[in-house]
Parts: structure tokens; sequence; C-alpha cells
């Protein structure tokens, strides 16, 4: 594997224009916008996007831009907002950063961000070298061996860890501070510079700007193309963070960062929160601040190196002698830590068992309650949930009796707010069982009604409108093929290996 810095101009184009680059996180396989992006891709080389904008407008002129979705993360109140980027911004932003002085100038600038071995980064994203893997599994590896690992192998060294975090780190970035990072403060505060579209910050704030009306905090969650343009503003930190503990005079630290994440090792609990206070001040100058909830020492530093929620299944997972106890054990891991990596394994294991095991279920409505349970208190295992339901609504034969179900699963999840991502997964469930049920999330009725546009494309004209609006990205034909029961083709393209959790 390798991260996307060590890539050349052209390979780091292709691959920011992957589907799985473009949106990199699940929905049913009938979507699809390979083909959408490959006519904008083609539309636009050797153009600029300005070139197909209507008469005097841009697209800051306008809401509704980009596509965005919500993701409630603990059945409750909290909720993580996505965003479909406007594949015509996607794609002019990939052209611009991968131009080759652009690409080679981004590359250098890193080398200044990472010049410190006391604080390694790595959340870059990161490329699969091979076809059985993709490059969300490489990603998920990297983070087990570099983080988890990392801190492991740091224990012998440092006594103390401390961990915290940005607080709504993507929704809060300072799109101006990305020229900043890329071409210093100084240089990109100059009158001269500030309009400057020779500077690539410069074209990158003002798409950034472009895709979300004009406003100047925040970034879009969802895309490969966001990571890397958040990682040069937090590369931008660990360079100013480096400048501070220096002329602190702190030597005996390492640090390590995962995207928003940081682990600060020290043998000293005071330079500790020394080094957590230049952060912190550092993060006030560029509109940004730590999570006070999620910072916290310990002396501990081995079992601090673990996510919680995987020492609790190490200590407590026994063997399930049925699948009711199983999954019994599944919503008590959910009950414990809502949302958490290790329960959305858990759920593939319990899927790719279920799917493999020929014997009826005597209990099946209670396997059905159970599983809409843990889902509806954790949305992140949505896709894993939604297959398990329907391999376990395919063991009722009464077709009456699934849509009655169907009926009382919908019910409960409209209690739900800020859940439109998982909208579109229950849509996969009942759209082959109950062709009556309706939908409030757009997205999930343009699978039904193509004309149905996500996207605002009142500043675009010519044949770049045309392309955005009249691309479908549905694929009537697996639509049509799409069979009650989740197909092992479907189940393989939700789960990906993430032992490493």
């Amino acid at each position: 594997m390798k991260n996307i810095l060590q890539l050349s101009a052209s390979e780091a184009k292709k691959f920011l224009l992957k589907e799985e680059s473009y949106l990199n996180y699940d929905l049913p396989r009938y979507f699809t916008f390979k083909n959408l992006l490959s006519k904008i891709d083609k539309t636009l080389t050797g153009k600029s996007l300005s070139d197909f904008c209507t008469a005097k407008t841009s697209a800051s002129d306008f809401e509704g831009v980009n596509y965005q979705l919500f993701s409630n993360k603990d059945g409750k109140y909290a909720w993580r907002p996505f965003q479909i980027i406007h594949p015509a911004i996607y794609v002019s932003l990939v052209h611009n950063i991968t131009q080759m002085d652009n690409w080679e100038l981004i590359k250098k600038r890193f080398e200044v961000f990472f010049a410190n071995k006391k604080i390694e980064c790595h959340s870059l994203p990161m490329v699969s070298l091979t076809k059985n893997k993709k490059d969300k599994e490489v990603q998920i590896y990297n983070w087990w061996q570099q983080i988890e690992q990392r801190s492991v192998e740091l224990a012998i060294e440092y006594k103390y860890i401390l961990h915290t975090d940005i607080s709504d780190c993507y929704g809060s970035i300072y799109t101006h501070s990305i020229p900043w990072a890329l071409h210093t403060k100084e240089e990109a505060k100059k009158k001269k510079n500030r309009y400057n579209k020779n500077l690539i910050g410069v074209i990158i704030d003002q798409l950034l700007r472009d895709m979300n009306y004009g406003q100047t905090n925040g970034i879009p969650q969802g895309s490969n193309l966001m990571n890397l343009i958040a990682e040069m503003v937090l590369g931008y930190i660990d360079l100013l963070l480096t400048e501070k503990i220096t002329t602190a005079k702190i030597n005996e630290y390492h640090i390590l960062r995962f995207r928003d994440d940081y682990r600060i090792f020290t043998n000293n609990p005071f330079e500790a929160e020394l080094i957590t206070k230049m952060l912190s001040e550092i993060l006030t100058g560029l509109g940004l601040k730590l999570n006070a909830d999620k910072t916290k020492v310990t002396d501990n530093v081995i079992r601090s190196s673990f996510k919680p929620d995987k020492l609790y299944w190490v200590q407590y997972k026994r063997k399930a002698e049925n699948k009711q106890k199983w999954l019994i054990q599944l919503y008590l891991l959910g009950e414990q830590f809502p949302n958490s990596g290790v329960l959305d394994v858990q759920m593939n294991d319990f899927l790719l068992f279920l799917e493999k095991s020929n014997r009826k279920d005597r209990n099946v409505k209670s396997l059905i309650s159970i599983t809409t349970e843990i889902a509806f208190r954790n949305p992140r295992v949505a896709p894993r949930a939604i297959a398990i339901l329907s391999l376990l609504l395919n063991q009722l034969k009464n077709e009456d009796e699934k849509k009655t179900i169907l009926k009382k699963i919908q019910t409960k999840f409209l209690q739900l707010p800020n859940s439109s991502l998982l909208e579109i997964w229950l849509q996969r469930l009942y759209i082959k069982i109950d062709k009556s049920i309706t939908y409030n999330e757009l997205l999930s009725q343009k699978v039904l009604n193509p004309r149905i546009q996500i996207w605002n494309t009142d500043w675009l004209s010519g044949s770049l409108k045309k392309i955005v609006e009249e691309t479908l990205i549905i694929d009537a034909k697996i639509v049509k093929s799409t069979r009650k029961v989740v197909s092992r083709k479907e189940i393989k393209s939700i789960l990906v290996k993430k032992d490493y959790y």
C-alpha cells in the first residue's frame, strides 16, 4: 500500500476520480457515480469550470450546490453531516490539485509539515496496490499498525499518554487557512495574493466556498479528496506545534495523529498538558478548538493504546451458543459503546455466519426485533443490519406478515432525527417487498424517479449542465435485478475487513 503523496500527479488524479474516493461511505449497490465522474473529467480536461458557468454568476451565489445527507450517531440527537459534493466542482478540484506544478508544490509542503519525526501523521488517504483489497481496508490496516500498534511500542519509552481531539474538525475548518498552509500565512495574506488564481491554495479556497454558498467555515465530510485537504490544514498545525515545542525546549515527547485525533506521549504529565495547551492556542487562531470532554491523560499507556470497545469485547466476548445469544451480546456491546467500530466488525461476522447458515430459526421474529434495535441505537451498522434483516425476513413465507413487520420497522426508524443515510439503506430492505412505502429522502425518491435532481445546477450552462442533470446515478438494471434477499455480491460490497479494530 501507498499513501497518496507517494503517487505521481497523474496517479493521484486517477485515484481521486475513483468512485470509492468520491464517496467513501456505503450506499446500496445500485448507486453509481463512475460514469458521471468520467464524463465530467473528459469535458473539463483542458478547460476551466468557469467556462461552463452562467454569465455573471458563480456557484457560491446558490444554495444546495452540494447534496447533504445526515447520519444519526447515537439513536438520539447526535448526528454527522455527509455531503455528496457537486461532481463538477469535485472534478475541477481534482484537476487543479493534480496539475503537475501544483501537485509538486503540495508534496513539498507536506515534506515541511512532516519534517519533525516526533510528530507522526498516519491519516493521509491510502491506496491499495492489490485488487482483492479496497482502499478503505488498507486505510483501516494503516490505522491499526501505525496508531494502535505504534502506541503499544511507545509504551516502553514513555510513561504518560494524553488523548485529545478537535471538536467538529471538518465542520469548523476555516477555508482561508488552506492557502496559509500551502503558501505560508504571510504570503497568502498579501493583497496581491488574496485572489491570485495562480496559487493552488487560493483555488481550493474558492472552490470550497463555491460549494458552500460562499461560506468560509467548514469542508464536506465523506471523500478522500476532502480528507487530503483537511490534512493540509492539520499538517500546518503540526508545523506550528513543532515551532512552539522547540521554543519551549521540550525534548522527551512523541505525538501520533490520525486526522483530528492526537495521542501525546511524554515522561512528564506537566509537559503533556503544556503541549496540549500549545495545541489549543494554535487551534484558536484557526477557528478550531479541542474537545475538552475527550481530553485525558493517563499513566496506563498499554491500556490506553486500545479503544475501550475493543478491550471490552476482548474481556467479555463469549462464544455464543445460538444466534439469539450472539445478537444479545452485540446489543450489549452497542449499549456500552454506541456506534463503535468493534460492533461494526462483529455485525460483519454475524452477517457472514447467517448467510452461510441453512438452518431455519424458530425464533426469527425475535432475531428481527433485536437486529432492528441494534441498528436503531447504532445507525453506523445500518448496511450490515439491513443485510441481516433481509436474510431473516426471507425465512417468513407469509408475504402479508413480512409487510406488517416492515411497517413496524419503518415506524420505529421514523423516530430517529437526522437519519437520511439510514433511510436510504432501509429502502434497500423494502424495495422488493412493499412497493407502497414512500420516502422523504430525496436520494431514495431518485431510485424510483431518475428525473429528480439532487444538485443545484442553476449556475451551470452548456454541455456540463446537461451531463450533471441527465447522467444516471442509479443503475436501473441493478434495481430491477435486486432480490428481496441481499445477494452474496451485495454482501461482499458492504463487507470490509475491519479485524484490526
